[in-house]
């Protein structure tokens, strides 16, 4: 698969306004700031993105609150590991964060916001390798950990880590990943979806996910 060799961030120009003025804040206050995830995955296949994720590293989260509310009416997600949604969802902005399989399916995990997090600590928690890179679009640091961007370019579909299996709902984002982006799913990612149990995920995920492969 051919990649930008920079990745470009495409967004609407409000947001894209947006999305520097939040990593100036964090750079003032002594935090860094990380695109993270699937835009991440898109700028590097050229393609527009609508929604961005970022991730701080170094701020607690009650200075990442303070911070953002005297800019931005905010929208918070889940108390115990500190998610805000700015712009109408258009962007989140979260601590790196720690998953513990603590019930069943999708939603049986309990979550831990910790912004002293190395980036490769926080990356290990993300699905598979092409969504676990981060990118500072500011200054262009890419820190890829677990050899994203050479599977994107050898469209390949990997697992990030140990904890793949916790999840039933990524067995069907493999399904859609692999069809959307045209990949072909590592023999050890199919081999831990083939005994993944889908457990008691709702008609609603699992609907989400076929519609994206649709």
């Amino acid at each position: 698969m051919k990649l930008q060799k920079n990745p470009i961030l495409s967004l609407p120009k409000d947001l894209y306004k947006h999305c520097q003025r939040v990593f100036e804040l964090v750079a003032d206050a002594s935090g860094q700031a990380f695109l993270v995830g699937g835009c991440v995955r898109d700028a590097l296949l050229g393609l527009p993105s609508k929604n961005i994720d970022i991730e701080v590293f170094g701020l607690d989260e009650e200075v990442l609150k303070n911070l953002l509310q005297k800019n931005y009416t905010l929208i918070e997600v889940g108390k115990s590991f500190g998610v805000f949604k700015i712009l109408g969802g258009n962007i989140d902005i979260s601590l790196p964060r720690l998953d513990s399989k603590t019930g069943s399916g999708h939603r049986g995990f309990t979550v831990y916001g910790d912004p002293h997090l190395t980036p490769e600590k926080a990356a290990l928690r993300r699905d598979f390798t092409m969504n676990s890179i981060l990118w500072d679009f500011i200054s262009g640091e890419l820190i890829d950990p677990y050899q994203g961007r050479e599977d994107l370019h050898k469209s390949i579909l990997r697992h990030t880590g140990p904890q793949f299996p916790e999840d039933p709902l990524r067995v069907l984002r493999a399904m859609q990943f692999a069809a959307r982006f045209n990949l072909e799913v590592a023999p050890e990612t199919i081999e831990l979806c083939k005994n993944i149990s889908p457990e008691t995920l709702s008609k609603e995920r699992i609907f989400e996910e076929w519609k994206k492969l649709i």
